[in-house]
């Protein structure tokens, strides 16, 4: 035999594969593959992310009492909650700058629980995974939210 690789059937001589499309292939799938895992991370982190600024209503029929803490608090956490929830939405619309600069505002809130710290850090992780894996893909948007993501760490 000369060196050549024969085809399956024994006939006919199979083309060199070409080693830098074989690569390409191998890293696209790479990071599709990372995509999706990145996907399903940043929708666990939103779920956390819900779950540890749930806001639980007073049973019915039942009045809370009334605080003697000043209204500044509450509008704090009012703010706060929205933000969240601004987040929240911007993750499930894939606006991936506007959730982290959200939840970077968010962070820096002071009156924040160790759970909602942690919540909060994970979910920007998250985005920030999902971003990369998309912008090594080569998803335009992504590329622009990586961007967005840089000037806003800047600030």
């Amino acid at each position: 035999m000369t060196g050549e690789s024969v085809s399956p059937a024994g006939n006919s001589p199979l083309p060199p594969m070409k080693p830098n499309l074989t690569r390409l292939a191998l890293v696209a799938l790479v990071a599709l593959l990372w995509a999706a895992c990145s996907g399903n991370e940043q929708a666990s982190s939103a779920s956390e992310l819900e779950k540890a600024f749930l806001v639980k209503a007073p049973a019915a029929g039942v009045t809370p009492p009334e605080s003697a803490t000043p209204a500044a608090p509450q509008d704090s956490s009012a703010q706060v909650q929205q933000a969240v929830n601004n987040a929240l939405s911007a993750m499930r619309t894939n606006a991936y700058a506007e959730a982290y600069v959200t939840l970077r505002m968010v962070q820096a809130s002071p009156n924040l629980s160790a759970e909602q710290v942690i919540a909060v850090q994970n979910a920007r992780q998250a985005i920030e995974k999902n971003v990369a894996a998309k912008a090594a893909a080569g998803d335009p948007a992504a590329l622009r939210a990586v961007e967005a993501m840089k000037a806003a760490s800047r600030r």
